[in-house]
């Protein structure tokens, strides 16, 4: 790989770091909303609890109340002698009853009301003897089944309303480990790419290094190289020198012989001519 090569393959491993890092932040972000949603969901889901467990108590005070009045209704009705019930010498029939505070106590307003025109029908009339009054008793009994059959209904909501919420609590919830199994990953998949990253980058800082190096090797080689190049050039300019010297030497040699040459011919010639 060269250098070019490298450092387009570090930019590109920087670039997916930062995008990493980004969805690592978004990830994190999106969970702590996740949680948010869980907690609220979760504080709901206390809240419906409690209204549950107090509708109950409501319906089961509710149904105790309307038993003990069918009850003592029922025994008022066969003439058989109630808890309470007291005869007199001039054959009038008394009855205690219990304080509207305590046979209210817990109910809602509708449950209230029905019990309190009950307890007025039995203390207007204790021995209850006209089919009118048997039938008002009636009907507000009839108005307190329907405040439980109320309670009932109210109690099966929120049942259901409840497990909505825990279907939609286990819904998060399987988000939520999907979220942290996918923010594992990519955090993973980070540290991943930071060695590979950190890698390449000692191997990049080791190239350059040795490029360093090898240019510090190659400066040092042209530097002798220049130096000797010039020792060469003064020597042949030397050379260069000492051969036009030479040069011209032998030149003057060869023409003083070629003088010389001349003369002695000539004197030969001279000396010839003075013999004849």
């Amino acid at each position: 790989m060269n250098e070019k090569e490298l450092k387009v393959a570090i930019k590109e491993a920087l670039s997916e770091n930062n995008q990493l890092q980004e969805s690592h932040k978004l990830l994190l972000q999106e969970a702590e909303v996740w949680k948010e949603k869980v907690s609220d969901l979760h504080k709901q889901k206390i809240t419906l609890e409690d209204s549950k467990v107090q509708a109950e108590e409501v319906l089961r005070d509710t149904e105790n109340h309307i038993k003990s009045v069918t009850e003592c209704l029922l025994k008022m009705k066969d003439g058989a002698p109630v808890p309470g019930e007291d005869l007199t010498d001039d054959g009038n029939l008394k009855l205690e009853v219990k304080s509207e505070s305590e046979i209210g106590a817990h109910l809602g307003n509708q449950t209230k009301g029905a019990l309190k025109e009950l307890v007025h029908a039995v203390k207007l009339n204790p021995s209850l003897k006209t089919l009118g009054e048997r039938n008002q008793i009636y009907t507000s009994l009839s108005e307190v089944d329907e405040t439980k059959e109320g309670l009932t209904e109210h109690i099966k909501n929120l049942q259901t309303e409840g497990e909505s919420l825990r279907s939609e609590n286990i819904q998060i919830v399987n988000e939520n480990q999907k979220l942290q199994q996918k923010l594992k990953l990519m955090i993973e998949l980070y540290e991943e790419n930071k060695v590979k990253l950190l890698g390449k980058l000692i191997t990049e800082e080791k190239c350059q290094f040795k490029e360093k190096e090898r240019f510090c090797k190659v400066d040092i080689r042209i530097n002798l190289a220049a130096k000797q190049l010039e020792t060469c050039r003064k020597q042949a300019k030397d050379l260069e020198e000492e051969l036009e010297s030479t040069i011209h030497f032998f030149e003057r040699q060869v023409l003083f012989y070629e003088n010389k040459a001349c003369d002695d011919d000539l004197l030969a010639l001279t000396a010839g001519r003075n013999h004849i």
